[in-house]
């Protein structure tokens, strides 16, 4: 399901939510929260948990994978069949939720740790919050969604009509990528803009 790239790149994310300041390492939820203070070791301890919850739930999804796709040729020979395709839609989210439920709940395992400290100060303003988010996304990453969408469609519309039946959900999905990249990168450089001056 994720290749490294993306497994590293989550593990980043959930990594700077822990950042230092001038007065010592502090932890901020989703990165914007109210700053706690924390140890090196307890960020060291929350990251290594984190890492290796998430290593166990995508391990897990490899066999529910398989075991997904022998039971659908088992019960439903006829792939194209309407109890087919609901059932492999079903699979799918029973796979996929379990999942998400890991992710989210290591993901918070820190808030939950921590919730009884005493913040060190306040979460950051929407506009600080947005300044931070836009400087952590490139201008390069935003092309290569919108790129994605491109193909996605142009893919799809070589296997299906996609301007018909269930094929428009696929030409919705990719014009919808290519619309959010393209709204992002007005975004960012209109808050650009604005900063400029100061």
């Amino acid at each position: 399901m994720f290749g490294n790239a993306h497994l590293d790149r989550l593990r980043q994310t959930f990594a700077d939510q822990f950042s230092v300041g001038e007065q010592g390492l502090f932890y901020r939820k989703y990165q914007k929260g109210a700053p706690i203070r924390v140890s090196h070791s307890e960020r060291d301890e929350f990251v290594a948990a984190f890492n290796k919850r998430i290593r166990y739930a995508t391990w897990s999804i490899f066999p529910a994978t398989v075991g997904l796709i022998l039971l659908l040729v088992w019960l439903t020979p006829d792939a194209d069949s309407a109890i087919a395709q609901i059932a492999m839609w079903g699979g799918i989210a029973a796979i996929l939720l379990p999942f998400m439920a890991i992710y989210y709940w290591a993901w918070n395992a820190p808030s939950r740790k921590l919730e009884r400290r005493t913040p060190e100060g306040p979460a950051l303003t929407k506009k600080e919050a947005r300044a931070l988010a836009f400087s952590k996304i490139t201008y390069g990453q935003l092309l290569i969604a919108a790129l994605m969408g491109a193909g996605l469609i142009w893919k799809k519309s070589t296997e299906t009509d996609v301007f018909h039946g269930w094929g428009v959900v696929w030409l919705a999905f990719g014009v919808g990528l290519m619309v959010l990249a393209g709204v992002q990168a007005i975004r960012k450089w209109r808050f650009n803009q604005q900063r400029a001056p100061e």
